[in-house]
């Protein structure tokens, strides 16, 4: 590992944290977590509130999060831009039009100069993305990113990275659940360590996080509260009070089996214990995140006897009805908490900080082949031997047939297809076409096939996603 400070951002449905990890040679490890106002005690919501008068008056992160009923009546509030992101819808304000990818820009710009009033050097992060981000989702973020002078450094999917941050801890373990619950969704990945490279067998998600349970806490408590009034017909402002109330109340009873719920303004105070805040959520957690567990181990073709360890990652892991639900699955034994004081939030930022310092040597897990008329497949990118960052040198093919086209079919060793690209031709035997193919960082493989005699200009392209990466951990010093 190189000396130098590194940073990487878990950028979050719910929430977005930055993470610095400053490796000196011999004097050791420097870390510190960045949030809401340049601070570690939460981090930023990643919401945006756009004025519907004037679209220069913007406001983000926890300032909109606390208040966003009561500015609902003058702003448009924007609270799941990342999922605009890879698609063609829009957010309309005031005739305005915002993609996905502007929202993102312009709420990384306020991250980036939040963290820059403290730390000057900000100016380059890995990423951590959902397990299912599409291609076209990591190009627009990463446009995003560098239309503000960000450099994205890589990205690295959101459950490696919490494997990443605790690596110490499962060393000698060989296959491991990763369980990422954040506010807006929860993804699952099992991983391999095999000699020091991590491999992920599995991945899952679905949409369903800490906020989903917000709601339900919120509309099972509020009658208690105003008994007179329907959830509805609430003040805006005394929505947002019984909103914040309730993530306080979640995080009180990560250690307190009380909570005395006072929203003032006419309520009535309601006393919360925590077997009934349990047998509120128990059963949304129960059908959402077994099921959810159920499946990828269905996808690895593994039982929990075959999971060595379970790492609990994200803001909502925290939840003890959430951790009691693991535990029933895998026995206390297996489950590695977090161990810095709840600070589950912190652990994916952190796990990308750390790639980014062993510099995103993410290689291939399997060749990139092209699929030969005689069956045979030809490896253009080796296993093992090329990462991101690399292009293959320059390959010749020729037709072997009279054809007004050539198919270019691309797979991977075992001959599973990723992709078919067809090229124009003149149709003369041992008409070459010239192939490359280059490993971006955002880990999307992007093809160029040029044929000379359809034109000095012409050429076809496509874009692989979803190939097999592993991380290679061998210069990460304890």
């Amino acid at each position: 590992m190189k000396d130098g400070t590194y940073y990487g951002i878990d950028f979050g449905t719910t929430n977005t944290s930055v993470y610095l990890y400053k490796y000196e040679k011999g004097r050791g490890v420097i870390e510190s977590r960045f949030g809401t106002d340049g601070k570690d005690i939460m981090p930023f919501s990643s919401c945006i509130a756009i004025s519907k008068t004037d679209k220069s008056d913007l406001k983000y992160g926890r300032e909109v999060k606390e208040k966003i009923n009561e500015y609902a009546d003058n702003y448009k509030i924007v609270t799941s831009f990342k999922s605009l992101l890879g698609t063609d819808e829009e957010i309309v304000v005031n005739g305005f039009r915002y993609t996905g990818k502007m929202l993102a820009a312009l709420f990384l710009k306020y991250v980036k100069d939040t963290v820059k009033n403290i730390r000057p050097d900000f100016k380059e992060a890995v990423f951590s993305i959902p397990v299912d981000f599409s291609s076209k989702a990591r190009t627009e973020l990463l446009e995003a990113a560098e239309s503000i002078e960000l450099s994205v450094k890589g990205f690295i999917s959101e459950s490696s990275s919490a494997y990443i941050s605790k690596i110490k801890d499962i060393k000698a373990l060989s296959k491991v659940m990763v369980v990422d619950f954040g506010g807006g969704t929860l993804d699952l990945s099992i991983l391999n360590l095999k000699y020091n490279q991590v491999f992920e067998e599995a991945v899952y998600g679905i949409k369903f996080g800490g906020d989903d349970i917000d709601k339900e806490l919120a509309l099972r408590i509020m009658p208690k509260a105003y008994p007179d009034i329907s959830f509805e017909d609430l003040e805006s402002r005394k929505k947002d009070k019984l909103m914040n109330e309730v993530e306080r109340m979640k995080i009180e009873f990560s250690k307190d089996d009380d909570y005395t719920m006072i929203l003032g303004e006419g309520s009535k105070s309601v006393d919360i214990d925590y077997d009934t805040f349990s047998d509120i959520i128990t059963p949304l957690i129960n059908k959402n995140v077994i099921n959810a567990i159920l499946e990828i181990m269905k996808k690895a073709n593994v039982g929990p006897e075959n999971i060595d360890a379970v790492i609990l990652a994200g803001g909502s892991s925290g939840l003890r009805p959430f951790a009691n639900v693991i535990l029933s699955l895998f026995g206390e034994e297996k489950i590695i908490f977090d161990d810095e004081n709840n600070r589950y939030q912190w652990m994916v930022a952190k796990g990308a900080a750390i790639t980014s310092a062993i510099d995103c040597d993410f290689r291939l897990g399997d060749d990139l082949c092209i699929l030969l008329s005689d069956g045979e497949k030809y490896p253009v990118l080796k296993k093992g031997k090329n990462k991101v960052g690399d292009t293959s040198k320059p390959i010749s093919f020729s037709l072997t047939t009279d054809s007004q086209d050539a198919h270019f079919i691309f797979t991977d060793s075992a001959g599973n297809r990723y992709a078919t690209v067809s090229v124009n031709a003149k149709g003369y035997i041992d008409e070459k076409f010239d192939l490359s193919i280059t490993l971006d960082k955002d880990q999307i493989a992007k093809v160029t096939i040029k044929n000379e005699n359809m034109g000095n200009d012409y050429q076809e392209h496509c874009e692989i996603n979803k190939i097999k990466f592993y991380y290679d951990l061998k210069d990460l010093e304890d």
